[in-house]
């Protein structure tokens, strides 16, 4: 009799485990499952509004600010007076924009090579992304873009590579981008994804899917972790290069 007990006890244990082990997976983790389908491979950057028209004013040597017609944020005209110095050196504004920097007040010692004043054109931005070397030599001019600001997460801008180019260690792209609102200041950042490639009727699964390498597979009610390799990815569905998954199973991903 004390034998069929532990039995029972042993069972009883044994089905509880499962049966957490079960409610664990079911709250923890949803089963879904590869597709075939299309992947638009990206580049992803963190991109920073620029103005197309900066003009820096600077002097050559030690002096002087005599007098100064504009303050930070001003807007002024092409031909309007910006700054002038001792010895009679003014400097008007080359194109229509807003004053971004005052860095000096009148009667100040200006340093040579120093920069005083900033003129921006505001109307004219671009957007700028610093490239890792690997990501670089994937990006081509015309190749399209996407772009959104945290702030603004409900709009997405649409935009191409005008350039690529070596800044001081760095491999800069230029992307060109349309509709850019009034309120989207030089300075600002973006999230950028440039679209470098595409590939069609492949296998699919969430990048969710993968944790170091391997993926969590249920074939035939059984689970186990299996190896994968992965391709082109558009941020959400990953290309499974080689791996034993197949269209019928069901991959685990965490909630």
């Amino acid at each position: 009799m004390k034998k069929v007990y532990i039995a029972l006890v042993i069972i009883v244990l044994i089905a509880v485990a499962i049966g957490a082990r079960v409610f664990y997976f079911k709250k923890n983790f949803e089963l879904i499952s590869p597709k075939k389908g299309d992947v638009v491979e990206a580049i992803y950057g963190l991109g920073r509004v620029e103005s197309d028209q900066e003009f820096n004013v600077k002097i050559g040597v030690l002096s002087i600010v005599e007098k100064l017609y504009v303050k930070e944020g001003q807007r002024v005209k092409k031909g309007d007076r910006l700054i002038s110095f001792e010895g009679r050196v003014l400097f008007k504004a080359p194109f229509d924009g807003t004053v971004t920097l005052v860095a000096n007040k009148e009667r100040e010692i200006v340093l040579p090579q120093f920069t005083v004043l900033t003129l921006k054109n505001l109307n004219q931005k671009y957007v700028e992304v610093s490239l890792e070397q690997d990501a670089a030599l994937r990006v081509l001019p015309k190749q399209r873009a996407r772009l959104v600001f945290e702030s603004q997460s409900q709009l997405k801008y649409e935009g191409y590579v005008k350039t690529i180019y070596p800044r001081e260690g760095e491999f800069i792209t230029r992307i060109e981008v349309e509709g850019l609102e009034k309120s989207i200041l030089p300075g600002m950042t973006a999230d950028v994804v440039i679209e470098v490639g595409k590939k069609k009727d492949v296998l699919l699964i969430p990048v969710k899917a993968i944790s170091d390498g391997k993926v969590l597979r249920m074939r035939n009610k059984k689970r186990e972790k299996v190896d994968v390799t992965t391709g082109n990815s558009d941020g959400m569905w990953v290309e499974v290069v080689s791996g034993d998954i197949n269209l019928d199973d069901l991959i685990f991903i965490k909630r």
